[in-house]
């Protein structure tokens, strides 16, 4: 691969995470500046797409703004800079998608779309649920129309030099939050519980429907699997993120009742199913019961703004849960938070994906998670390479 020569080595240690297995290390992407670059680092993508060009754009200027998320030539220009001046470290992935605030079937189904510097937001559109209609298919919108258009121009050329994810289009749950309304929401699930569950079949429904589309669409390119884009993550098979935010606010028996179907329809397409646990508080509320889903391989937890980092210790026994129930787990973390989560998780089942300053730095960074990752004899019984000893 164009901009990832060592490809196959990194899609044997991908493949053998998502068998509960281990080669030699950790799972881990490395992303720093390439050497010789003269770009600053890039912001992490977990926090969605690169904002390149928007930070000097006025945020009334509402027309330039609106092109820079639209037009497919500059979208896929965007990524090109970013794969050619991104060193791709140990198992990270040149990888691009479309990334319009992570609820794009929002505004497939009626939400009017706000362009900003920092992401896309939509409206509230369900007032009334009485009156409230699902058009029948969310294709004829200008927002698919715009989405398909860019995919097109990431997927030609893409073969070979780097991957292509799927759109971000959320899920049932947090995509009706939006059209909704949070609070509202909420009171719906006690006034109004029929509409809610109607209208995350339909949009679940939905999701499956274009998620299918896309996989097709792409995975040829994908080396005949499929990319979670965001988090980087390839996969053999059907991949994609399952999630539920909505539950932050919500009782677990809430949770349990109106949205564990979706997580388990989705759950059921994937082959290679990633959850996305959002913030302490689903992770104290909701993991008792994700755990008992069969359909997701993987867990991947991100604290969210406003809270402690990824290592504080309060987390590491519910992380060590999550590795104990046989599953992967997924974590973003700083750079100086690695050794202290592998010392007390060990590196078998899981991937760490980590930002760095440099390429000097990230290089480093790979050999110390290969030093520490052999220590202890953290193997689960299988011997540390000889070179690592």
């Amino acid at each position: 691969m164009y901009y990832k020569p060592d490809w196959e080595q990194a899609k044997e240690r991908i493949s053998a995470w998502w068998d509960g297995e281990i080669i030699d290390r950790a799972v881990v992407a490395l992303h720093a500046p390439r050497r010789g670059s003269d770009m600053p680092p890039f912001p992490n993508l977990t926090n969605g797409p690169w904002l390149g060009g928007l930070e000097g754009v006025d945020p009334d200027d509402t027309e330039t703004i609106k092109r820079w998320w639209c037009d497919p030539e500059l979208n896929k220009q965007r990524m090109i800079t970013w794969f050619e001046n991104n060193w791709w470290g140990a198992e990270a992935l040149p990888v691009t998608y479309v990334n319009w605030g992570a609820m794009a079937l929002c505004g497939m189904y009626g939400s009017e779309l706000g362009w900003h510097n920092t992401s896309v937001w939509y409206s509230k559109v369900i007032e009334d649920w009485a009156t409230w209609e699902w058009k029948d298919d969310p294709r004829d919108s200008f927002t698919y129309r715009t989405i398909d258009a860019i995919m097109d121009a990431l997927v030609d050329g893409a073969e070979g030099r780097y991957f292509v994810g799927k759109p971000e289009l959320g899920n049932g749950a947090d995509c009706i939050s939006l059209m909704r309304g949070m609070e509202r929401l909420a009171f719906d699930l006690y006034n109004e519980p029929d509409a809610v569950v109607r209208g995350v079949d339909v949009v679940s429904d939905a999701w499956i429907e274009l998620m299918e589309e896309a996989y097709q669409r792409t995975t040829g390119i994908n080396d005949g699997g499929d990319v979670l884009a965001w988090m980087g993550i390839w996969a053999p098979g059907r991949t994609d993120q399952i999630a539920c935010d909505f539950s932050s606010i919500i009782s677990p028996d809430m949770f349990r009742q109106f949205f564990i179907p979706e997580v388990q329809k989705m759950g059921r397409w994937c082959d290679n199913g990633v959850y996305h646990l959002d913030g302490p508080d689903c992770m104290a509320r909701d993991l008792d019961i994700l755990l008992e889903q069969e359909d997701s391989k993987v867990i991947q937890f991100t604290p969210g703004v406003g809270f402690p980092p990824t290592s504080t210790p309060e987390y590491l026994p519910r992380l060590k849960r999550i590795l104990d129930s046989g599953r992967g787990l997924y974590l973003l973390t700083e750079p100086d938070e690695v050794q202290p989560l592998l010392e007390y998780l060990g590196p078998k089942g899981v991937f760490m994906r980590v930002y760095l300053d440099t390429q000097d730095e990230a290089e480093q960074m790979l050999k110390d998670v290969t030093r520490w990752s052999a220590a202890g004899n953290v193997f689960g019984g299988v011997e540390a390479p000889r070179s690592q000893r």
